[in-house]
């Protein structure tokens, strides 16, 4: 009947509003969230962002190489802006995509979209403050890392970590590449690397054997 008939159509209006009630109404929850987002993202730091994260992965017993390794699925030592937002996103760690977006501006330091390991640990341990390893393997792997990552060569210097207090150097010069096995260890605070029947500092092993720290220094330093 035309009475039946107008109740139908009365009764679609009011859900057809109701659900348009309801749309704008998440909207405008989205668009509040969204605004207290970037009130909070105005305000975003870091330094303060970086060692709440290091606390966090520090209750968790989280190793840092550990959890880049799960992002790089493949293992080739780098991975994506985007694998490393959702990666950080994916571990339930307290952050924003907002947030996100302008943490990995600051990990990937040379703006290739790309972020390696020596990235990821050079922007999460800016100095030695800021993280104390406790045991020495610890002490070493940081050291090595963080010395490794002021590489400035188009291809990096690489060390691979392959037993305690082992590690494997990829060297680059004029000869071409190599591989080298060597023993490092903490001798009076210092990390020293196994040469020939002695010990070199990793500082100066770097020096003689990265190529763009030994640019500049005549062939008679890196022969001594």
């Amino acid at each position: 009947s035309a009475r039946s008939h107008t109740c139908c159509q009365r009764a679609e209006s009011w859900l057809m509003r109701g659900f348009l009630a309801l749309e704008r109404q998440r909207k405008l929850n989205d668009a509040l969230d969204r605004l207290e987002e970037l009130k909070e993202f105005a305000n975003f730091d870091f330094d303060v962002w970086r060692k709440k994260y290091m606390r966090w992965m520090n209750h968790k017993k989280s190793r840092v190489m550990d959890f880049f390794r799960r992002i790089d699925k493949d293992q080739d030592g780098k991975i994506t802006r985007q694998e490393f937002i959702d990666g950080i996103l994916a571990s339930k760690f307290p952050t924003t995509k907002l947030e996100m977006t302008a943490v990995a501006d600051i990990f990937d330091r040379d703006g290739d979209g790309y972020i390696d390991y020596y990235e990821f640990v050079a922007a999460l341990h800016p100095n030695k403050d800021a993280y104390r390893p406790t045991t020495d393997a610890d002490k070493i792997e940081d050291e090595v890392t963080r010395q490794v990552a002021q590489c400035k060569c188009a291809k990096r210097f690489q060390v691979e970590q392959i037993g305690e207090n082992k590690y494997r150097f990829f060297l680059g010069n004029q000869f071409g590449d190599s591989q080298q096995l060597r023993l490092v260890r903490i001798l009076r605070s210092t990390v020293m690397v196994r040469v020939g029947g002695g010990w070199m500092a990793l500082d100066e092993f770097l020096v003689k054997n990265d190529p763009c720290r030994a640019r500049g220094r005549t062939n008679l330093e890196l022969r001594e």
